[in-house]
C-alpha cells in the first residue's frame, strides 16, 4: 500500500507543476523565457550532434583503411556512410574523400 501513495503523491505533484507551468501571463516572464530557452536549446542540440558526430567516424575507421590500402577502390558501407554524412554536415571546401579516410584512420 505505502507504493500506491508514493505513485499518487508522484502523480499529483507532477500534474500540479505541469499545470502551473504553462500559466505565464507576464509578458516580461515569457520574454526572459524565451531567451533562456531557445540558446539552452540550440547549445543541447549542438552539443549533442557534435558528440554523435564524430561516432559515425569511429565506426568507418577500419572501412577507412580499406579504401586508402586498395588506393580509392574499396569504398566500405560505413566509410561511404561516413563521407555522406561529412558532406551534409560541414559546409564546403570538403576534404577529398582520400583525405577524409586518412583523417578517420589517424582519429582515436
Amino acid at each position: 500500500m505505502p507504493s500506491w501513495k508514493a505513485l499518487g503523491t508522484t502523480l499529483l505533484t507532477t500534474l500540479t507543476l505541469q499545470a502551473t507551468a504553462g500559466e505565464i501571463k507576464n509578458p516580461w516572464d515569457r520574454a526572459s523565457l524565451r531567451i533562456t530557452f531557445f540558446p539552452t536549446t540550440l547549445t543541447a542540440a549542438t552539443t549533442l550532434f557534435t558528440r554523435d558526430g564524430p561516432a559515425a567516424f569511429k565506426t568507418a575507421k577500419s572501412d577507412a583503411l580499406a579504401f586508402i590500402g586498395s588506393d580509392g577502390t574499396i569504398r566500405g558501407a560505413q566509410f561511404e556512410q561516413a563521407v555522406r554524412f561529412y558532406h551534409s554536415a560541414y559546409s564546403p571546401p570538403h576534404m577529398s574523400d582520400l583525405e577524409l579516410a586518412q583523417a578517420i584512420a589517424t582519429a582515436e
